[in-house]
């Protein structure tokens, strides 16, 4: 997480770096769809999707009800058309493939955030392009077949060859096991950080032109996370405490960066600086929970368990 943020702000701060890397940026996103998904491939299919009603609540919380209160706030709030349409990118974006392993460095449950996740991805199309569609603003131009590749792109292909792959993983030793894991894993990190620093091009030239908008987006951005995860805690609460706190971090960590690759241009020019600068929040309030919680470890056994947690999708 502490290279990830070192990139975001080195895009920020070297907008030369930024601007090189800036075509390579979808494509390098792509790439860690793919290798995020390698540590997956190993688990039963039922630990990553489970249909059952408990799960149907939390993903049918997050992607239909969730959007609905936020469209709700952005119309009261009298908030542009074009701002309401970054609301709703990132509600009915599905959660960081990153969320199950921040649940269980949280002590929280791991498999029913890798479930919601997996859920909520697969959702995340029809929720995405239904909401936009209903609230058509000014600066919104969706096409559908240009939505539909991009979706086929983005989630089809990657999940196929996940499943494609699957056979093979499930029939390597440990050893090569673990070396695929090590491998992938730093290839999810070098992709995601050409993805985060050429994401700040779009940051770096909007801050020159007007500071002041980026500064809103950002608040924006963060505001919308800390409403999502309070709402739901509290929403969910009545299921129980560890259920409830598990649903706040995969309703309020977003993947917004495949929201812009599935949506890009059609919802204006704003998604571009908006996906950039919400890695911020999206990536340094993992790193400061994450230091939170190793500071506040006791015995050996949490402190391997957290050098475990590590080695996940960091997505």
């Amino acid at each position: 997480m502490l290279v990830l943020a070192s990139g975001i702000f080195l895009g920020l701060g070297v907008p030369a770096v930024a601007d090189f890397l800036r075509p390579w940026a979808l494509p390098a996103l792509f790439l860690v769809i793919i290798f995020s998904l390698v540590p997956f491939a190993r688990l039963p299919a039922h630990h990553l999707i489970s249909i059952d009603r408990d799960m149907l609540r939390i993903v049918l919380w997050q992607q239909v009800v969730l959007p609905c209160i936020v469209i709700a706030a952005g119309i009261v709030a009298r908030f542009p058309d074009s701002v309401i349409l970054l609301m709703i990118v990132t509600a009915c974006s599905g959660s960081l493939f990153s969320s199950p392993a921040l649940a269980e460095i949280l002590g929280f449950d791991r498999e029913r955030a890798l479930q919601a996740m997996v859920l909520s991805t697969l959702f995340m199309p029809v929720s995405l392009f239904l909401f936009l569609s209903a609230f058509i603003g000014a600066q919104a131009n969706l096409d559908l077949g240009t939505y539909g590749f991009r979706t086929l792109i983005f989630l089809g292909l990657p999940f196929v060859l996940l499943a494609l792959y699957r056979p093979l993983a499930l029939s390597m030793s440990d050893a090569v096991t673990r070396k695929v894991g090590f491998a992938s894993r730093w290839a999810t990190i070098l992709a995601l950080l050409v993805f985060g620093t050429g994401l700040m091009s779009a940051v770096s030239n909007r801050m020159d032109a007007n500071p002041s908008k980026v500064v809103f987006l950002l608040a924006l951005a963060t505001s919308l996370c800390l409403l999502m995860m309070a709402l739901t805690t509290i929403v969910m609460y009545r299921f129980g405490r560890r259920e409830a706190l598990t649903a706040s971090i995969v309703a309020g960590f977003r993947n917004i960066g495949l929201g812009f690759a599935l949506v890009g241009e059609m919802v204006g020019p704003d998604l571009a600086v908006y996906a950039g600068i919400s890695l911020v929040p999206v990536f340094i309030a993992p790193l400061l929970l994450r230091l939170t919680m190793s500071a506040s470890l006791a015995t050996p056994g949490e402190t391997e368990k957290s050098r475990t947690v590590e080695a996940q999708s960091l997505f």
